[in-house]
């Protein structure tokens, strides 16, 4: 389904764009770039199997005119509920026509059964998240290789479950160094393996375990 309003081209100096999802493996369109961070990570969250953006129109009235509401994003999560977020900066979270808005979207959600949630800056850009998911996510799959995948698991074990990234990269020597890291990125970028990728900036000195299963 397309979003059901048409996203125009702005004369004014504005942030708008499209994000290659690497979860929809499609553009995704964006209106702020806070909106193109939230996208960063429904990408990246294992619980969130598919969005749309802005697919839902609400009809509403304002100060005796009708409105029309078009809240951010639709996203099913693997507990099969449907969720509607809109995206807003939290200073103006508390602006009037923006607390209508909330209103209407909770009103609407309720009577569908979904859950209206509103998201600011605070949620979305914690720590170095954001930044370290521009390095994660730049390793696509088709790149990596199941036998470096295998010996990253296999000498992680070796290493007690637990290492930091340097002495993982120089463990595994029977490869190239940055193919051997591209692989442990795309492994973390997908949950196989952990990493605090929030508390600092990916370096060698940050510690790759793996999940419990």
């Amino acid at each position: 389904m397309e979003a059901s309003r048409k996203i125009k081209a702005s004369s004014k100096l504005s942030f708008r764009g499209k994000h290659n999802s690497t979860k929809m493996h499609r553009m995704i369109p964006w209106e702020s770039t806070l909106e193109r961070d939230f996208i960063k990570l429904l990408d990246y969250d294992p619980t969130v199997l598919s969005f749309k953006f802005q697919p839902e129109k609400i009809n509403y009235v304002y100060k005796g005119k009708k409105r029309k509401y078009f809240p951010d994003f639709h996203v099913l999560k693997n507990d099969m509920r449907e969720y509607i977020y809109e995206v807003k900066a939290f200073e103006k979270t508390e602006d009037e026509e923006n607390k209508i808005k909330f209103q209407v979207g909770m009103k609407f959600c309720s009577e569908r059964k979904m859950k209206y949630v509103v998201v600011t800056e605070k949620e979305i850009r914690k720590g170095f998240l954001i930044e370290n998911l521009d390095i994660l996510s730049e390793v696509r799959q088709d790149s990596t290789s199941r036998k470096i995948m295998s010996v990253v698991f296999r000498t992680l074990e070796k290493l007690g479950g637990k290492t930091n990234l340097g002495t993982l990269k120089k463990s595994i020597s029977q490869f190239n160094e940055e193919e051997v890291e591209s692989n442990i990125f795309h492994l973390i970028y997908t949950h196989q393996l952990k990493m605090d990728i929030i508390s600092a900036p990916i370096s060698d000195e940050s510690f790759v375990e793996r999940t419990s299963n």
